[in-house]
């Protein structure tokens, strides 16, 4: 069984009237993980945490089973790069990558000259070496930021929002250097950030942060179709998010909404959160757009987990369609540019909506 790379337990640390509340999270060698919240959840405190640039107000860090709990940066030799690069711009581009080395006494030998050169030549900055940073671009200077938290081979990664600040462009050519640094260098990485489509192409694990604590763990797709809490449904953009309440039927339960007039189900046992085993008890329904299928009206009587609505609005994108309805509530369907299409559907049509049971996920209140 192999060693955990890093161990935090009860890790609490106030910042003014801010605090992280009790963290206690694992990671293994080679795992990437996303530190997924809002602007002001703790993030970058919890990264500042484990790099030893924040004291701890409570808990204990072990990095390979050794503790660094009370250890000063410069000893714990992790990897860390800033959303803004943090570059020194008195100095050339190769002399940035190698501070950190120079810092460590490593800076001259061969060795780690070979390694700058292979790591200036992986990431296409070779023809910049001799530059100072007010002469790159953002993207650029992430390279270089990056190069320069790897360089001496660190057991860990630490990344605060490394992408935000970059265009679309240059931040998927950069999430494809990650994923080869991750990839080519094995080494394990903890990624804050606030964009969950960046969680998804990048993580394999995430913890959402909600005030200081951790709201929910998990596999980023497993996150996002099952939330945990109402927080998560929604900071994850929840499309349908229905208020109503659990009914239990002949063994079964379903999921009311409205006056009682409007049941879905029988719902999964795997799709109800903590909490919901009581009939009658209030809670929320969560319906992905991409799970709602959306056809012509169908005359006659609905069948289960079917109902009409009306096109109130259209958002037609470059490869899917968002539809926006009323009826029985306000719904949003996601369908693929060649569906709509294919349907040929206009604002104000009458259509048919339809889910599947297992597409249900409902929340406790």
């Amino acid at each position: 069984m192999s060693q955990d790379l890093l161990e935090v337990y009860n890790l609490t640390v106030n910042v003014g009237k801010f605090s992280l509340k009790d963290i206690n999270f694992s990671m293994g060698p080679g795992d990437y993980v996303i530190i997924l919240g809002p602007t002001g959840c703790g993030k970058t405190i919890f990264l500042e945490s484990i790099a030893g640039l924040r004291a701890l107000n409570k808990g204990a860090l072990f990095l390979n089973g050794k503790e660094i709990t009370h250890l000063p940066p410069e000893h714990r030799y992790l990897g860390f790069a800033y959303q803004d690069s943090l570059l020194y711009p008195f100095m050339s581009v190769k002399e940035n990558i190698l501070f950190g080395a120079k810092a460590r006494k490593m800076a001259g030998g061969p060795e780690i000259l070979r390694r700058m050169e292979q790591l200036a030549a992986a990431m296409n900055i070779t023809h910049l070496l001799d530059r100072y940073p007010r002469f790159l671009s953002g993207g650029e200077r992430q390279r270089v930021s990056l190069a320069r938290a790897i360089l001496t081979r660190p057991p860990l990664l630490l990344l605060d929002e490394p992408l935000s600040a970059l265009d679309q462009q240059t931040r998927h050519a950069m999430q494809e250097l990650l994923r080869e640094i991750h990839h080519t260098e094995g080494i394990g990485i903890i990624h804050v950030t606030h964009d969950f489509s960046e969680a998804l192409q990048l993580g394999k694990r995430m913890l959402v942060l909600h005030d200081g604590q951790v709201e929910q763990e998990g596999e980023p797709l497993e996150i996002f179709y099952h939330p945990a809490t109402e927080f998560v449904a929604k900071f994850l953009h929840g499309e349908n998010l229905i208020p109503g309440r659990v009914l239990r039927q002949g063994g079964e339960q379903w999921f009311e909404y409205g006056d009682g007039d409007f049941l879905l189900g029988p719902l999964p046992k795997n799709c109800l959160t903590e909490g919901l085993s009581e009939s009658g008890k209030l809670s929320t329904l969560l319906i992905r757009s991409g799970s709602i299928r959306l056809s012509r009206a169908a005359e006659g009587p609905a069948a289960a987990n079917c109902w009409t609505a009306r096109i109130k609005s259209v958002m037609i994108g470059s490869t899917h369609v968002d539809v926006y309805c009323n009826g029985n509530g306000r719904w949003q369907a996601s369908l693929s540019l060649a569906e709509w299409q294919g349907l040929d559907l206009r604002r104000g049509e009458q259509v048919s909506l339809s889910v599947s049971p297992e597409h249900l996920h409902v929340i406790a209140q």
